[in-house]
């Protein structure tokens, strides 16, 4: 039976994606942090971890990045992806109502993801960001007042309280879930880590990090292997190195496997223009 590791707890986002994955008979491991789930996987604890990386509406998650960067040996390598549509859900008591609801429990990404509509139907409700989702909604159970910077919305009265989360764990609780639309498509990717390199499929994606010397027009000098190998590029972002002020990593997503002579050739003339260069895996590309 396969072990897989997550960013949790249950019934998060990331929990429903790696189910998604690896099905409900596989175990699963709730790490409370993304680092909890990488050094699970390098110490064998699991045979996967599946940690978010970006979403469609709010960008990279930045641990995740941060995580690549701090421990740049790790022998942990990208297997895969898995893109999981994201709808959020306001979740309060049956007999509350909108307009009472003074504070709103949440993850940080997911109060981000839902600013537009939290502004216009709830723009004087204190915003409190808790660890994950699932977590927020626990908290809206709680009984007594919730530690709010605005104590005289920290009610014991838990009809002004509400979250935002899944809708599985407000129907397990007996709460109260409205959907909350959004103007755009809001999908979640998410990166399945293992030991190793994955194995090269019809269709593939490469992810390398790298820095560069400082000098004019490093960055066109960097790109131009991969145009001349007409290798396309499908992402690109930057990260302070924490190395030095004003120094910046660039995450780089490309068509392509490393065992490919194009690639190869292009990482080759990438690596003379780089102070630092990582290739942090090679997998089978969703279609």
């Amino acid at each position: 039976m396969l072990t897989i590791a997550y960013l949790g707890p249950e019934k998060t986002n990331t929990h429903i994606a790696a189910q998604a994955r690896f099905g409900r008979h596989a175990r699963y491991l709730h790490a409370p942090t993304v680092e909890d789930v990488f050094r699970l996987v390098e110490r064998e604890g699991a045979d996967y971890g599946v940690v978010p990386i970006e979403n469609s509406l709010e960008g990279a998650v930045t641990h995740t990045l941060d995580r690549f960067i701090d421990f740049k040996h790790s022998p942990i390598q990208i297997h895969g992806e898995i893109k999981q549509p994201i709808q959020h859900y306001l979740i309060s008591y049956p007999n509350s109502y909108l307009r009472s609801i003074a504070i709103v429990l949440s993850h940080p990404q997911a109060l981000a993801q839902c600013r537009i509509w939290l502004q216009k139907h709830l723009p004087d409700a204190e915003l409190c960001e808790t660890t994950s989702t699932s977590e927020a909604v626990m908290m809206l159970t709680q009984k007594g007042m919730l530690q709010t910077q605005l104590r005289a919305w920290a009610s014991p009265d838990r009809r002004y309280r509400a979250a935002i989360g899944r809708r599985e764990i407000a129907q397990e609780l007996g709460l109260r879930a409205i959907p909350i639309p959004q103007d755009k498509e809001n999908i979640t990717r998410f990166l399945i880590l293992r030991l190793g390199f994955s194995p090269r499929g019809a269709h593939n994606k490469t992810a390398i990090f790298f820095a560069l010397k400082d000098k004019p027009g490093a960055l066109h000098n960097a790109l131009m292997p991969f145009k001349r190998n007409r290798i396309n590029l499908t992402k690109i972002e930057s990260r302070p190195s924490k190395r030095k002020a004003w120094e910046y990593l660039f995450f780089i997503d490309f068509e392509g496997h490393v065992s490919e002579p194009r690639v190869k050739r292009a990482l080759r003339s990438l690596e003379r223009s780089t102070t630092l260069l990582r290739v942090l895996g090679s997998y089978p590309m969703m279609r």
